[in-house]
């Protein structure tokens, strides 16, 4: 759903950043991203269900795909940097 470049620049970087903040709390506090997913699962039905924030759904779905590597369009991928390790 989106609708200018801008957009979808802003929503791109917003998913990477929430998704590398989620990968590194997860190697100090295991369980974080489980936890983290289970709740962002919860945000978009509330989104869903309460309002028409296409571009909201979006930023959700993109997030958990960079979490998972997992895409309702392109299938299942790795999640992002996977295998990185400084």
């Amino acid at each position: 759903m989106v609708t200018d470049e801008n957009l979808k620049t802003t929503k791109n970087a917003t998913a990477v950043m929430v998704t590398v903040l989620v990968q590194v709390l997860e190697k100090h506090m295991p369980g974080t991203e489980a936890d983290f997913r289970e709740r962002l699962g919860l945000a978009y039905a509330e989104i869903r269900n309460d309002s028409d924030d296409l571009n909201g759904l979006e930023l959700l779905n993109w997030t958990r795909t960079y979490l998972t590597g997992f895409s309702p369009v392109a299938g299942r991928g790795s999640p992002f940097l996977e295998g990185y390790e400084p």
